[in-house]
């Protein structure tokens, strides 16, 4: 019961403490500190925490204190008038907590946990997704992932206009692109070859870095950044190859 306890916002000590008045009942230091090993000298200042806390108090009897622990019921009933309190100004607090206008948020997201954030993103948003400099790694690094989310992505019908790297693994990864539906597919020269690939999604520019021991991303929730390499995107597209 101690780890329990310390849960609902008692240390170490005052879980000892409290569990032991409420085997003692009305117990003097002396006996509380036989029954926890606790110095007295600091059993005093756990006391004077626990009364100010309401799970513990004391009474006199002929001058001498006794401390007794407060009934569970009094610590379940103190729980709900924090959350009470809480529920209370939540509102407030979520008014402070939203995001600055015009404030990007950017987020790196490691390893293939954090491209599967990515890929579960993507889909969440159901936005056309625009992708260059791609090349072609992702089967690699990720596995049969990869294909879950594009039978997903086709499924929810997410519109994907993809510019692949003339590399051997990029016209590869293109065909595949190509006999998948609401997918358009076109080529960019290998000079442009690099691990790096640049997708455009809704308000989201992510770049993802397609390292097989490490891959990871970096995630830019911005509208105006987005909307400008979305632009960026289409002078690619227009200057990029139908045809390997």
């Amino acid at each position: 019961m101690l780890e329990e306890l310390k849960k609902i916002g008692l240390d170490d000590h005052e879980s000892k403490v409290y569990l032991a008045l409420l085997e003692l009942e009305d117990a003097l230091v002396s006996e509380i500190a036989e029954r926890t090993k606790i110095n007295r000298s600091l059993l005093y200042s756990i006391l004077e925490r626990m009364s100010e806390k309401g799970v513990a108090t004391y009474i006199l009897k002929n001058n001498v204190r006794y401390y007794r622990a407060a009934e569970p019921n009094k610590i379940m009933s103190m729980l709900k008038e924090k959350e009470n309190i809480l529920n209370s100004i939540l509102s407030q607090l979520t008014e402070l907590h939203k995001p600055r206008k015009n404030r990007p948020v950017i987020e790196v997201l490691e390893g293939r946990e954090g491209i599967k954030t990515i890929f579960n993103d993507l889909l969440k948003q159901k936005k056309d997704w625009f992708a260059f400099n791609i090349p072609g790694k992702g089967p690699e690094v990720m596995g049969p992932g990869v294909h879950a989310f594009e039978r997903d992505r086709q499924k929810f019908g997410i519109k994907l206009n993809v510019i692949c790297v003339k590399t051997s693994q990029g016209l590869k990864r293109g065909k595949e692109f190509s006999d998948m539906r609401h997918t358009n597919v076109k080529y960019m020269s290998d000079s442009f070859e690099s691990p790096a690939s640049n997708w455009i999604y809704g308000d989201r520019l992510v770049i993802i870095f397609w390292y097989e021991e490490f891959p990871f991303a970096v995630r830019i929730i911005d509208k105006n950044l987005a909307e400008s390499y979305r632009n960026y995107f289409k002078q690619l597209w227009d200057n990029s190859e139908f045809r390997p």
